[in-house]
């Protein structure tokens, strides 16, 4: 549209909201599919950092000049948008570390400042075609610049949005290692305890074993020993026998010669 052209009409709300506002990876976003985004949350600053950034989607598609710029406007909020939505899904306001609660309230703010700057905009191009041309051309290159400002605005907003989750899914992954950690150490513990007790079983066993065999060895002494005594005394008494034997021999042999009854 030229500086001096009459701007159009704006669209009806309910036109808006069922047309789409961007076009993200070949699929048409639609107001009506962001409001029902929005739905799915219950945390209050997000609903509110949200429904200021589908106040700017919907300034922005009524704006019947500068339709490039206002349109790569849409399309930052819309990205932005779902970036958000999508980084807190299913998660409780609880659930929400601090620095990313922070994160997402310097994004209203900023939501809020674009809000206030595409008013000023909005404003301007309804009062363009009753400005004198060179108002006219002012307000064109300043709200050229307003615009490009408030996309530059988001883009920053987009970009230190997305470290703060990254950062976030850092400390997630640092936090479930933690975990691993923790449970390799707890195994760790309970394995080298396991080992302390198998080692102080099998101390123990070696040295009831050890006595066992000194019990087997003092038995086995003692069982000699007796042996041994035994062996001798039989020894004794079969000399005594021998000896009574002989003495019997020569007393027979004795009375034999002498003819005596025996």
């Amino acid at each position: 549209m030229g500086i001096f052209s009459t701007p159009k009409p704006p669209k009806s709300p309910s036109t808006l909201e069922s047309v789409g506002v961007a076009t993200l990876g070949g699929v048409q976003v639609s107001l009506t599919l962001l409001e029902k985004l929005m739905d799915g949350t219950s945390i209050p600053f997000v609903k509110g950092a949200v429904g200021t950034a589908l106040e700017v989607i919907k300034i922005a598609k009524g704006i019947q000049a500068d339709r490039d710029d206002c349109d790569n406007l849409i399309k930052r909020t819309t990205s932005l948008l779902i970036v958000i939505l999508d980084s807190l899904r299913g998660k409780t306001e609880k659930e929400i570390p601090d620095h990313l609660k922070r994160a997402v309230e310097r994004l209203s703010t900023s939501f809020q400042e674009v809000l206030d700057e595409l008013r000023i905009v909005d404003k301007r191009v309804g009062k363009r075609s009753s400005a004198s041309i060179a108002r006219a051309i002012l307000y064109h290159f300043d709200n050229t610049e307003k615009l490009q400002g408030c996309s530059a605005k988001l883009e920053w907003a987009m970009n230190e949005f997305q470290v703060t989750s990254k950062v976030d899914s850092c400390l997630k992954d640092l936090e479930r290692h933690e975990e691993v950690r923790k449970e390799i150490r707890e195994n760790r513990t309970v394995i080298q305890e396991g080992q302390a007790l198998m080692q102080e079983g099998q101390a123990k066993l070696q040295i009831e074993l050890h006595d066992g065999q000194e019990k087997i060895r003092d038995g086995q002494t003692r069982l000699q020993e007796k042996i041994q005594d035994g062996q001798s005394k039989i020894q004794v008494g079969q000399a005594k026998i021998q000896e009574d034997l002989a003495q019997i021999r020569e007393v027979v042999k004795e009375k034999i010669s002498a003819n005596l009854p025996l």
